[in-house]
């Protein structure tokens, strides 16, 4: 099973909340309101791993493999939660408990191996985001915070790209989904945010053709399918698509 050795590799790298975050070194006076509201957004955000996990477990209950992984995938991003909390509380900004529920996140539901691929971009998406707030964070603690979550985040997307691979090798029909609903997601991500009242949403990706992504993607092909002799120069209908359950 993947999971054994995923859980050995992960258990290698994994950090200690007691041992390696010196809280009491914390600088308050580094901290803009504007850095102590971008901590409790992200602090917030980590929540989504509690419905991911249930999406998971549920669209893959009979595979044992992956739900094992889950396991320790929701232990570490619960553990991300928990240091940006306790890191908000020696600030004085406590999150009491009562509020936890109104931050839980509800992904849309999604196919099997949509979920999956989103999770391996979002992974990704979010060890960029905070190597980039480490490289800017006037407050050292802080800084190492966002360096290990980055390090962890990578880790996750390493492992969520183990399972990608295995379920193209048992379902290469597969593979063309996973490619349009990743083309989608990187178009996504290069449009521009757009206010929306109360939050800030991203804008609906414009599905156009546009060889610059097809060409952007032949990593993630290759990633996923490394046998393969042919390249992939065109995916028609470039929007989600529904893929079976691995």
């Amino acid at each position: 099973m993947l999971y054994d050795q995923l859980f050995v590799s992960m258990e290698r790298a994994r950090w200690d909340l007691s041992r390696d975050i010196d809280f009491d070194a914390i600088e308050p006076a580094r901290l803009t309101p504007r850095w102590i509201d971008t901590v409790r957004e992200v602090c917030a955000f980590q929540l989504a791993s509690l419905r991911a996990s249930e999406m998971f477990l549920g669209g893959f209950r009979t595979d044992i493999d992956f739900c094992s992984f889950v396991s320790v995938w929701f232990y570490e991003e619960m553990e991300h939660h928990l240091v940006l909390r306790k890191y908000l509380e020696h600030l004085g900004e406590v999150v009491e408990e009562t509020e936890l529920p109104r931050l839980r996140i509800s992904p849309d539901e999604a196919p099997a191996i949509d979920a999956l691929t989103l999770r391996f971009f979002g992974e990704q998406r979010l060890a960029q985001r905070y190597a980039a707030l480490a490289a800017t964070v006037p407050e050292r603690v802080l800084g190492r915070i966002f360096t290990i979550l980055a390090a962890g985040e990578a880790r996750h997307a390493a492992a969520y790209a183990t399972y990608l691979r295995r379920a193209v090798e048992r379902h290469p029909a597969a593979l063309p989904g996973i490619l349009r609903l990743a083309l989608w997601t990187m178009r996504g991500a290069d449009e521009p945010a757009t206010a929306a009242p109360a939050d800030t949403r991203r804008a609906p990706a414009t599905l156009r053709e546009d060889r610059h992504y097809i060409r952007r993607m032949q990593g993630l092909y290759h990633l996923l399918a490394p046998d393969a002799t042919t390249v992939v120069e065109d995916l028609p209908a470039l929007r989600p698509a529904a893929a079976g359950a691995l």
